[in-house]
């Protein structure tokens, strides 16, 4: 991806990643507005596939307006003609990463290796329903207070920075 963006809600990136919980495999979609680096849109389920990206990203649409352009990686579920109707319907450009350039997909990817860090041990949980519960909670901490290396403040407190001024 090679536009800065400037504004929130200017660009967005998706990617899905994978959480070991006792003998399954949880997916962790996520839908990042690069600008403010908030995580904007998050489905979690126990399958992939085009499913699990169009929720983290409606989840996205329910409380933000469309990105200008939507960057991912060329994954089969960004890839479905579904998901990519609905871009189209949305009026959002579509953006992917090369074929082996997982830097191209950096913002994801950096996030990931810091939310599986800040998540800990998910065997640590009893039960499904408690890791899912902490999924969302680092999420929400990631978003409201954990500082963000490049903002110098965490990502929400960034955005409302940014609306403040815009005013």
């Amino acid at each position: 991806m090679r536009v800065t963006p400037a504004y929130p809600g200017h660009v967005w990136v998706a990617d899905f990643t994978h959480v070991y919980f006792k003998d399954k495999d949880i997916r962790v979609a996520t839908t990042m507005d690069v600008y403010t680096r908030d995580i904007v849109g998050l489905s979690v389920g126990t399958k992939g596939g085009t499913v699990l990206v169009t929720q983290a990203l409606c989840a996205a649409l329910q409380y933000h307006a469309r990105p200008l352009l939507f960057h991912s990686d060329n994954g089969v579920e960004y890839n479905a003609r579904a998901f990519l109707e609905l871009l189209a319907t949305l009026g959002t450009t579509v953006s992917r990463s090369k074929p082996g350039c997982p830097w191209e997909n950096g913002y994801q990817e950096s996030f990931y290796g810091k939310f599986k860090t800040d998540l800990g041990d998910p065997n640590r949980f009893n039960a499904l329903g408690e890791l899912v519960a902490a999924i969302y909670q680092t999420i929400h901490t990631y978003n409201t207070t954990r500082i963000h290396s490049a903002l110098k403040m965490a990502p929400r407190q960034f955005a409302q920075l940014h609306a403040n001024a815009t005013l």
